[in-house]
């Protein structure tokens, strides 16, 4: 076999697994209750989501989990987030399958010095 064959081949099956690959997400440790308004907590909710077409190529789906955490922190602005609950839905379409993470929490604002 030629050396830029399998070099080809090489650089293409690298390229097709890192497609495969999403952005890791850590939640925030839970919030120290001392500093927040418990009584005050209102819930949120982010969600983001991506395709896979023809079963092969994800669209959107790799890092949809991070994209729903980072509109969720968003959504909270300065307050804290606790309760942090993760729903993962999918559909068939007739191309491919819809996926969805959705994202639900308690954002609790910081007391108010006195």
């Amino acid at each position: 076999m030629n050396v830029t064959v399998k070099i080809s081949a090489a650089l293409a099956a690298g390229l097709l697994l890192s497609a495969c690959a999403g952005r890791p997400v850590k939640f925030a440790d839970a919030p120290d209750l001392s500093q927040v308004d418990t009584n005050r907590g209102r819930k949120i909710t982010a969600q983001a989501g991506g395709f896979m077409l023809f079963s092969a190529l994800p669209l959107g789906t790799n890092d949809r989990q991070y994209r729903a955490y980072e509109e969720l922190l968003t959504e909270a602005g300065t307050d804290k987030i606790a309760n942090i609950a993760v729903k993962e839905t999918w559909s068939y379409g007739f191309v491919g399958t819809s996926y969805w993470t959705i994202l639900t929490a308690t954002a609790y604002p910081p007391k108010s010095r006195k």
